[in-house]
């Protein structure tokens, strides 16, 4: 009889664990098309090994990258830290702009007015429309359809749809940087979202995650792939590269600046000196002939 409740417990913990979908694991990657009123490029979120204490609750650590341009020589870079605190699948939001904010509610239902706020000349309330599940690479997820005035015609209203653990399909994950404001800002459109148990999901199949809107065509860029050894170095990397050609490699610090700049010679070996650079993390971004980006990777400089 204690066997059987035993697993009958089990397997109730089991059921309910596999209710609510993970937020913010190691390693999870939001990618956004990123679009303001003179450029264009990718913004990618990554989640880091790494907890901030702010107030009295721990935030993980984001990493925020926006690259910007449409060829080499006017590729602009920016990076920055965001910080988020979930607990029973309410999430917050810390940025440097905003300060502490609540980003998504799933425990609301149908009818509430949630407190969020999209920052600037932010619209309200806030309304839970509609509920209901999506299924993602074979998981079931909870949605949530919220309506709010649209900020032109307080008649109008607009929605946006949140998913758990991923938050907004139809803006960036912070609402104070939203595509919902007047168009002169930056806006930026959802493209993918993947972790190691969700897997990858892009919602607009044919156009890569990172993609940078060029002159010619919005087909997927093809991609090349980037093997980097070692990592960590003290003073040399060496770059595999395999597939298309390659124009420009650059390291790129936290702080989105420039750091090293390498033509190719469109071999397949690259070793590339970063002796001079401080101990810390940088990127490392491959480009072709149209400045569109083929790869992107982290590298980390080390000296003892």
């Amino acid at each position: 009889m204690l066997k059987l409740v035993i697993f009958n417990l089990l397997l109730c913990l089991t059921v309910c664990g596999d209710c609510q979908a993970s937020w913010f694991p190691t390693g999870a990657k939001w990618h956004y098309q990123y679009s303001a009123f003179i450029e264009n490029g990718f913004t990618s979120l990554e989640v880091l090994d790494e907890d901030t204490l702010i107030g009295n609750h721990m935030y993980k650590k984001l990493l925020s990258l926006t690259v910007t341009g449409t060829a080499p020589d006017f590729l602009d870079t920016f990076t920055e830290f965001l910080y988020v605190f979930e607990e029973n699948q309410v999430v917050f939001g810390y940025d440097q702009w905003s300060g502490g904010t609540l980003l998504y509610d799933f425990n609301a239902t149908v009818g509430d007015t949630l407190p969020m706020y999209f920052g600037g000349w932010s619209p309200s309330p806030f309304i839970v429309d509609s509920i209901g599940t999506i299924e993602i690479n074979g998981h079931l997820l909870t949605f949530q359809d919220i309506r709010f005035p649209s900020l032109f015609d307080s008649t109008e209203y607009w929605k946006m749809r949140a998913v758990e653990g991923i938050g907004s399909l139809y803006s960036h994950l912070f609402h104070n940087r939203t595509v919902i404001q007047p168009f002169d800002f930056p806006f930026y459109w959802f493209h993918c979202y993947e972790d190691a148990n969700l897997g990858l999901y892009n919602v607009i199949n044919q156009v890569d995650c990172d993609f940078i809107e060029g002159t010619s065509s919005i087909d997927k860029v093809p991609k090349a792939k980037a093997f980097i050894f070692p990592n960590p170095s003290a003073d040399f990397i060496t770059l595999k590269t395999e597939g298309l050609p390659i124009e420009k490699i650059l390291v790129i610090d936290i702080l989105g600046t420039i750091r090293l700049l390498q033509s190719s010679t469109h071999q397949k070996l690259y070793k590339i000196d970063i002796s001079e650079l401080e101990n810390g993390l940088y990127f490392t971004i491959g480009l072709n002939k149209n400045g569109e980006v083929l790869f992107k990777d982290k590298i980390t400089k080390h000296s003892r």
